[in-house]
This record gives structure tokens, C-alpha cells and sequence, in this order.
């Protein structure tokens, strides 16, 4: 009987080749955080540069784990790839955590790039720790990098993918407080963001970059992404295809849906009022 992650490291490396040199990739990966960090810098946030930033890194691992990961999934699938794949060694599992693994390793060149460059040209600062606020960035990736797979699961081809995607990412980016400060929002948009799973990676990026605080008073959101991460990853492995003839998954899809909306539902009523919502400093 074959281990069932052979093959993860060979994979792995070729997804990450794969990456590096497609121009797709270097486009979502390298130039949109750029553009993104331009945009927001230089129109909307040029007198602010620190309160960008929270948002922004969080735009940037949504796009990264929407439209990467999922493109790449589904492009994959149609394209007859991963059916050479199904007979070999190689397992599901293993696959799927390559893809992961690769995912990972670039939205963290992405955000580190987008960082650099964001502090040479505009010098924003982070009042808490550095340290902190990287590991809330992998964080943040290890828990929509699932949710991007999701859609590549559920996607038939690369006329839907997009179309998927694109509903799902736009409610994440402008109802979460990522494109506009939450303080900004109306009330109603103040109350629908606590079900929004972004709204709580905004709320630990700017809880640390903007407020000072540590591990412990970012625990509340920390602990939803790690349970969104647990969940994604889940299912992720019950609704996995080879093939775009392969019957999807509904089952799973459903269920999937379901626990998680129970989770943005129970965390909106138990969690602690977002501190966000307030402008720093007040």
C-alpha cells in the first residue's frame, strides 16, 4: 500500500515552477498587489498611509487564494492534467496539499513584496509586533486558501471559475471593511460584516498594526480563521475532482456551506464587538 502523501515533495516543487513562470501567475501574484497598493495608496489613503494597510494585505490574500489557486485548479482539471495524475502513485490528499503548499508560498512572497514596497514609499507603521503581523498574514492565507480551493472543486471550467469567484470575492473585499475603513460603513454594513469570514483577518490585521495588541487579544479572530481553515481543508478533501466529467460533490458542497455559515453565524453572536468599527485612536 502506497504512503499517502508520496509524491508531495516532487509535486510541490513543480507546482511552485509552474508558478514562477507562468505569466498568469506573475500577473495575480506580483503586478495586481501592486496595482492594488498604488490604487489605494496614491487615491484613497494618501494622507493615512498605516490605515491602509490592514486592508489591503487582506485584498491581496483573498485575490491571491481566489483567483490563483482556483484558476489554476480548474485549468488543471480541464486541461486533462490532473487525470494524468490519478494514474499515478499520487493520491488526492496529495495533491491538494501541493496546491496548498505552493498557494502559501506565493501569497507570501506576494504580501512581503506588497510590504516592502508599501514601507519604502509611503512609510506606514505598525504600532504591535512584525513578528505577529506575519503570522496573522499565514494565517489569513492558510484559511481562504481552502476557501479558493472550494471554488476550484466546484467550478465545471474556466467560463464559470471566474464568475464564481468573482461573486464570492467582491462581498469579501467591500463588505468586510478591507476596501473601505469599517468606522466609514453604515450601520447595517457594520452588522452584516461580522458574518463576513474577511471581516475578521481586517479585524486581527489592524488590531496589531494599528492598535498594539498581542496574540492573546486577537484570540477571538484568530480562532475563526484557524476553524475556517480546519473546515476548508475538510471538506476540500471530500470534494476534490479529477476529471470535469466527474460528478460534483453535492452533498459535501451543501454541508460545507451549512457548517460554515453556522460558524460566521455563531462567532457574529458570541464574539466581542469589532473593535474596527471604531476609528483608531477613538
Amino acid at each position: 500500500m502506497s504512503h499517502p502523501l508520496r509524491g508531495l515533495g516532487p509535486l510541490t516543487r513543480a507546482y511552485l515552477l509552474q508558478s514562477f513562470r507562468s505569466r498568469t501567475a506573475i500577473l495575480w501574484n506580483l503586478v495586481f498587489p501592486m496595482v492594488w497598493l498604488f490604487l489605494f495608496g496614491f487615491i484613497f489613503y494618501r494622507d493615512d498611509a498605516s490605515l491602509m494597510m490592514p486592508g489591503l494585505f487582506t485584498i491581496t490574500l483573498i485575490s491571491g487564494a481566489f483567483f490563483g489557486v482556483s484558476y489554476l485548479m480548474v485549468s488543471e482539471r480541464e486541461a486533462g492534467i490532473l487525470r494524468l495524475y490519478r494514474v499515478t502513485p499520487v493520491s488526492a490528499l496529495t495533491v491538494v496539499l501541493a496546491n496548498a503548499i505552493r498557494a502559501m508560498a506565493v501569497l507570501s512572497i506576494s504580501v512581503g513584496a506588497q510590504a516592502s514596497v508599501g514601507w519604502v514609499l509611503f512609510r506606514y507603521e505598525v504600532a504591535g509586533s512584525v513578528t505577529l503581523t506575519f503570522f496573522i498574514m499565514l494565517i489569513g492565507a492558510a484559511a481562504f486558501v481552502p476557501l479558493g480551493m472550494f471554488v476550484g472543486s466546484v467550478a465545471q471550467d474556466m467560463r464559470t471559475a471566474p464568475a464564481i469567484s468573482n461573486l464570492i470575492f467582491f462581498p469579501l473585499v467591500f463588505a468586510s471593511g478591507a476596501a473601505r475603513p469599517a468606522f466609514m460603513l453604515p450601520d447595517w454594513m457594520q452588522a452584516v460584516m461580522r458574518i463576513i469570514p474577511s471581516s475578521y483577518l481586517v479585524e486581527a490585521m489592524q488590531g496589531v498594526m494599528l492598535r498594539g495588541h498581542g496574540l492573546v487579544e486577537l484570540a477571538g479572530p484568530i480562532t475563526v480563521l484557524l476553524l475556517t481553515l480546519v473546515v476548508g481543508a475538510w471538506f476540500n478533501s471530500k470534494m476534490f475532482r479529477w476529471e470535469t466529467s466527474e460528478p460534483l460533490n453535492k452533498r459535501a458542497m451543501l454541508t460545507a456551506i451549512l457548517v460554515l455559515t453556522l460558524l460566521y453565524v455563531t462567532a457574529a453572536l458570541l464574539a466581542p464587538d469589532f473593535e474596527m468599527v471604531r476609528p483608531p485612536g477613538a
